[in-house]
C-alpha cells in the first residue's frame, strides 16, 4: 500500500495494482463505464486533455474532471460521478483529468496491470487481484501527496478481503488499514465526517456524492488500464 506520489517503476513492475481515489476521481470512472463509456482516458494535465479529446474526435469526447474539486473551465464535467449518467456517457469517450487520481494511475503505469478500484467496486476487483497470483500494490491516491482517510479505509477494506477470503499476507501499513476499516465499517459516514477532505467535499455542496461513494459493492465490474492508455471494462 502506497499513495501516489511514492510510486516509483521499481516497486510496481511486476505486480498488480489497484489505484484508490474514493472522493471522487475513481469513483466517477467506474460509474462512466457501468452506464456504458466506451472508455476512459486518464491523463494529468489539462493540457493533455485538450490534446486527447481533439485526437479522438470532439463530437464523441466529453472532457471531465477537476482542479482542487472545482470544474475545469471549458471541460464538460467536473469530478461528480452522478453526472456521469447513461444519458450523457453511453458510447463515448471520457478524457479525464484530477488533481490526484489520474495521476496515481499515470505513475502506476509500468505495473503488470492496473485496474480501478473504489468502495463502489471493490469486491469485484479483490477478486481479479486473487485470480492473477500476483504481489498487490494498492495505491491510494491520497491528496496532493498525503494520507486521506477515505482512501485508507477503502484499502483497508480491500485489505479485509483480500486476506480473510483469499488468504493473502499483508505489509503492517495495509494491516492498520484494516482495522480502521473494520472498527469502522458499520458507519463509514460517520468515522470520516471530521476528516478534512469530507469537509471540504461537503462545503462545496457535493453530499450526494459523498453517499454515493460510501456505497460498497454496488458494481460487480473491474475497469483495466490497458496498453494504449484507456481504461475499459
Amino acid at each position: 500500500m502506497m499513495y501516489a506520489g511514492e510510486v516509483t517503476p521499481e516497486r510496481v513492475l511486476h505486480s498488480s495494482v489497484a489505484v484508490i481515489d474514493v472522493f471522487r476521481a475513481t469513483s466517477v470512472i467506474v460509474e462512466a463505464l457501468q452506464n456504458g463509456a466506451r472508455a476512459v482516458v486518464p491523463v494529468v494535465t489539462v493540457e493533455e486533455a485538450h490534446s486527447m479529446a481533439e485526437k479522438y474526435g470532439c463530437r464523441n469526447v466529453i472532457l471531465g474532471g477537476e482542479r482542487n474539486t472545482v470544474l475545469i473551465e471549458g471541460f464538460d464535467k467536473d469530478n461528480s460521478p452522478l453526472a456521469y449518467t447513461r444519458a450523457d456517457v453511453a458510447g463515448k469517450t471520457i478524457v479525464f483529468t484530477t488533481t490526484n487520481g489520474t495521476r496515481a494511475i499515470y505513475n502506476s503505469r509500468v505495473a503488470h496491470a492496473i485496474y480501478v478500484s473504489a468502495f463502489i467496486n471493490m469486491s469485484a476487483v479483490c477478486r481479479v487481484l486473487a485470480a492473477e497470483g500476483r504481489d498487490v500494490v494498492l495505491v491510494c491516491a491520497g491528496r496532493s501527496d498525503h494520507f486521506t482517510a477515505e482512501d485508507g479505509l477503502c484499502a483497508g477494506a480491500m485489505t479485509d478481503a483480500l486476506v480473510k477470503r483469499y488468504g493473502f499476507r499483508t505489509t503492517d501499513i495495509a494491516e492498520v488499514m484494516q482495522r480502521m476499516y473494520v472498527a469502522a465499517a458499520s458507519d463509514l459516514k460517520a468515522r470520516l465526517s471530521t476528516t478534512q477532505h469530507y469537509q471540504d467535499i461537503l462545503g462545496r455542496g457535493y453530499e450526494a456524492d459523498i453517499n454515493f461513494c460510501l456505497q460498497r459493492d454496488l458494481y460487480d465490474i473491474v475497469p483495466h488500464y490497458d496498453a494504449k492508455g484507456e481504461i475499459k471494462l
